[in-house]
């Protein structure tokens, strides 16, 4: 069975997926939330091993949302599906929020994300599904200068800027379900990290170290 986490933007979702893809139905439970995904994760992931009547000897994957979202939530994720992972010795898989949201929405997409400060992330991704460049933050003066030409569809949470009310998935929330089928047939060569486009609004302090008194 494959648990998926996403904890990368406002929500704390958990998806369990068995069987056969698309033989059985997801359990899935989403919960909106700005902060307090730390308190809220493991409990959430009970009542979802609850709900299907197992527990975590059953999980043999673990899928993660690896961002760009919220820089604590998405550590939180990350961290959370490593160390289910680690303890129960299976592969642990990493699923970007770009990629979750075009399989939702099918290609050719433009995925557009909101950020802090006005900065928007954006990757845009062929009618086949895979990306056509790497993901990139910009502002939304230059938003149209990042979209390859041709692309006319968007979707996320930033995508009304270019499409309006034509914008697709207004929320920028990824379905846990389609996290952990994405993960279903994907190796994981190397441990899932966070997705961070910019850096972290917190800074070091300026001042030196405090001196050391014998």
């Amino acid at each position: 069975m494959i648990l998926a986490i996403d904890t990368s933007a406002a929500q704390c979702a958990v998806a369990l997926l068995g069987g056969p893809i698309n033989a059985i139905e997801p359990v899935v439970e989403r919960r909106a939330m700005e902060r307090g995904h730390a308190e809220h994760l493991f409990p959430i992931i009970d009542t979802v091993l609850a709900r299907a009547g197992t527990g975590y000897d059953s999980i043999g994957r673990v899928a993660v949302c690896t961002g760009p979202g919220s820089f604590t939530g998405v550590r939180i994720g990350v961290a959370a599906a490593r160390g289910i992972a680690l303890g129960r010795g299976i592969p642990v898989i990493g699923i970007s929020r770009f990629e979750a949201l075009a399989a939702e929405v099918g290609g050719p997409v433009a995925i557009c994300l909101a950020g802090r400060g006005g900065a928007v992330y954006v990757q845009a991704f062929g009618a086949d599904g895979a990306p056509l460049a790497a993901p990139r933050m910009t502002g939304e003066a230059g938003l149209a200068a990042a979209i390859p030409p041709g692309c006319t569809r968007f979707a996320g949470d930033a995508a009304h800027l270019l499409a309006g009310d034509k914008a697709r998935l207004p929320d920028g929330l990824p379905d846990p379900a389609l996290i952990a089928r994405l993960a279903a047939d994907r190796e994981g060569a190397a441990l899932p990290a966070p997705l961070y486009l910019r850096g972290a609004d917190a800074e070091m302090p300026r001042e030196g170290p405090p001196v050391l008194l014998d």
